[in-house]
């Protein structure tokens, strides 16, 4: 005769425990958390096609230092030009500390410049508050 709650039966005392469900919520948290970084990370690719030029009037230009990495340890050299009618645009390529202030200076106040931009500066940027579009290339209009 056997007994209803041994091992060989499959009674429940030899059930596993029943898993819980990760809330929605949670998995709301993670899916924005992973979607950010995985955006973070994918930005210059992201930025590298898709380029366009915009046509803009420089009111100044004053040399930039960006800040990034763990506790600010990252340091990236560049111009950030202020425009009359496409808000702040960041410059960094081809911009070095040696040469920085000389690329700023070189920016003529009330003239239009061609500013190349890829698509996440152009359609991403534009829509974070306080977010830079960054160029890819520039040059004066004459």
């Amino acid at each position: 005769m056997m007994d209803a709650g041994s091992d060989l039966s499959g009674g429940e005392d030899n059930q596993k425990p029943a898993r819980k469900k990760l809330k929605w919520y949670w998995k709301a948290v993670a899916f924005l958390f992973f979607g950010h970084t995985f955006l973070y990370m994918a930005m210059p690719a992201l930025n590298s096609f898709g380029i366009e030029s915009i046509r803009c009037e420089v009111s100044a230009a004053r040399p930039d230092t960006s800040f990034g990495g763990t506790r600010g340890s990252a340091s990236t050299a560049g111009v950030l030009v202020e425009t009359t009618d496409c808000g702040k645009i960041h410059v960094s390529e081809g911009v070095n500390f040696d040469n920085q202030d000389e690329i700023a200076a070189s920016f003529r106040a009330g003239s239009q410049y061609e500013f190349d931009l890829g698509w996440f500066s152009r359609v991403v940027t534009k829509d974070i508050r306080q977010g830079i579009p960054s160029a890819r290339d520039y040059r004066l209009v004459e």
